[in-house]
């Protein structure tokens, strides 16, 4: 799949994972030259980061670094999870909607 600019709502989500995990060598500077890989999800959002110059073919799952959940607008719930590499930085974005069905929109307030 394409790489793509993060969207709005998906660098709000971001930074609330990361405020949660309260990862200090991680900070919000790499969001700036990141791209973002859709993963086959069926539409529920799950990202795998792409960063300028690495070669992310050789990057490995580490961690999960945080997780939250949120309500979906129509009333399903929806589980989110940060992972890193193993090197410490940001991997994927995972989001899973309990039904299977894709992400409506994610919430102003997380």
């Amino acid at each position: 799949m394409a790489l793509r600019e993060l969207s709005s709502d998906e660098l709000r989500l971001i930074r609330a994972l990361l405020g949660k995990a309260k990862l200090n060598s991680v900070g919000t500077d790499w969001l700036e030259g990141v791209k973002a890989q859709p993963l086959k999800d069926e539409g529920m959002g799950s990202l795998r980061f792409h960063y300028d110059g690495g070669d992310t073919a050789r990057r490995k799952f580490g961690r999960c670094a945080s997780e939250l959940e949120f309500t979906d607008s129509d009333g399903t719930m929806v589980l989110v999870a940060l992972y890193l590499d193993e090197e410490g930085r940001p991997y994927e974005l995972d989001m899973w909607k309990v039904d299977f069905l894709p992400v409506i929109s994610i919430p102003t307030e997380l």
